[in-house]
């Protein structure tokens, strides 16, 4: 693996260890949540630890260490992230001071402790993003490869008495201990709302026994699912099981030689794929596929092409700005131009403006850096938590099945498990296969 992956994965942690802070926090507010002190210990103590521990030395030592005698270019930027380094154990020992205080007297001292904590993560998350989006970038343009064989080595020694594997095992039991103690599962933002059982979502997509082939290569073997009405839905398997193709069948665009596909009561086996469209069906495709020379804004319209309400639709359009506004600031860009998780924000928006029924994405993370990745499955979950029914292909099986109200796992064009995402999260079968425990 290397050091900037690793690094990347490490800021993911610490991420969304922020988003369990915020959650917290903001359980404070009410007067019957007294603060979980030992919770919040011991993410305080995850995050000093692992920063002062495991993630300051190898950047510091290796990677900034070789930006550093390339150019002089990041000089001031990792000298901001070496004192942002230094000052974690000052911040952390302040936010445990005013917690203890808060403990003692509660509720006296709640919202200076939130304010606190608010500016802690906020210079967390700022640290995080500007090295992915200024050190990352830098460090690819500068560094040889020999440089990079170094430093990749010296991230991946196993037995390195700072970030080895035995100064990881202790860091590995404190998350468990976190996940465990957490008032809900963290993932990629906690998901608080109570939701009604399975049973009682009314079936939106239903597939029974479908097959489907590309000339004497049968891709889908007899493939049976279902998706309810405003749940999310996900399907996960590795290259070549046959996700994608599922996906082209559901959207028409991809004949089918056995089985049957009903959307909302109705057999839609043979439609079009137009006319699946205009039922309520919208896929964002693998690879974005956005209209490159067209401008964002352009994009979005033509996501509306089936609609004639003008005015529905510039709300509509207010409101993919609203849920990405990085499309706003770029509305009259060449969507060619953007980068690749713009590209993945824009090709969501612009299927959300068919207002679907259902919709369906093929690989969002792909190609895509960890924090992008995060921002574009938390607009998943706003999508669901705001009623949108979601069918989610995805080879990060951690990510999606984290976040699915249900999932399958497809193997060679056949659909061998299913259950609720937290169910297959401990799936003996689905660690060993796709999650690499």
């Amino acid at each position: 693996m290397e050091a900037l992956q690793i690094i990347g994965n490490e800021h993911r942690s610490m991420w969304q260890l922020t988003v369990v802070l915020e959650e917290l926090c903001k359980q404070l507010g009410k007067p019957e949540e007294r603060p979980d002190d030992e919770l919040f210990g011991m993410i305080l103590d995850y995050i000093e630890q692992y920063v002062e521990r495991v993630h300051e030395p190898k950047e510091e030592a290796f990677l900034y260490k070789a930006v550093l005698e390339r150019s002089s270019e990041g000089k001031e930027m990792i000298a901001e992230f070496t004192r942002e380094h230094a000052s974690t154990p000052d911040a952390v020992a302040r936010l445990r001071g005013q917690l203890d205080a808060v403990v003692r007297n509660y509720p006296e001292g709640v919202a200076t402790f939130q304010q606190a904590v608010d500016e802690y993560i906020s210079m967390m998350r700022r640290h995080i993003m500007k090295e992915e989006s200024d050190l990352f970038p830098l460090a690819r343009r500068i560094l040889t490869d020999a440089d990079w064989d170094e430093i990749n080595t010296a991230f991946g020694d196993s037995n390195d008495p700072l970030f080895g594997e035995s100064a990881l095992v202790e860091f590995r039991a404190l998350m468990s201990r976190i996940v465990n103690q957490a008032p809900e599962p963290i993932g990629f933002g906690l998901v608080t709302e109570v939701k009604p059982p399975a049973e009682e979502h009314p079936v939106l997509l239903s597939i029974h026994d479908l097959s489907s082939s590309y000339g004497r290569i049968q891709a889908l073997r007899g493939v049976t699912i279902e998706v309810r009405q405003g749940q999310l839905v996900a399907l996960v398997g590795a290259n070549g099981a046959g996700k994608t193709t599922l996906l082209r069948a559901i959207s028409g665009v991809q004949k089918v030689s056995g089985g049957a596909i009903n959307f909302a009561g109705q057999d839609i086996t043979y439609a079009r794929p137009d006319q699946r469209v205009r039922l309520g069906i919208c896929q964002v495709p693998e690879g974005r596929q956005v209209f490159g020379p067209l401008s964002v804004e352009d994009n979005l319209r033509l996501g509306a092409y089936t609609r004639s309400d003008k005015r529905s639709i510039e709300e509509d359009m207010e409101q993919m700005y609203a849920m990405f506004p990085i499309l706003k600031q770029k509305f009259r860009q060449s969507a060619g131009t953007l980068s690749g998780g713009q590209q993945q924000m824009l090709a969501m928006a612009r299927a959300l403006m068919g207002r679907p029924k259902l919709l369906l994405l093929d690989e969002p993370s792909m190609g895509l850096a960890p924090l992008l990745i995060q921002e574009i499955f938390n607009a998943i979950i706003s999508l669901r938590e705001h009623g949108k029914t979601v069918f989610l292909v995805e080879q990060n099986a951690q990510a999606a099945l984290s976040i699915a109200d249900h999932a399958y796992v497809i193997e060679t064009g056949e659909t061998v498990l299913s259950g609720t995402g937290s169910e297959l999260l401990v799936n003996e079968q689905v660690k060993s296969a796709y999650l690499g425990i």
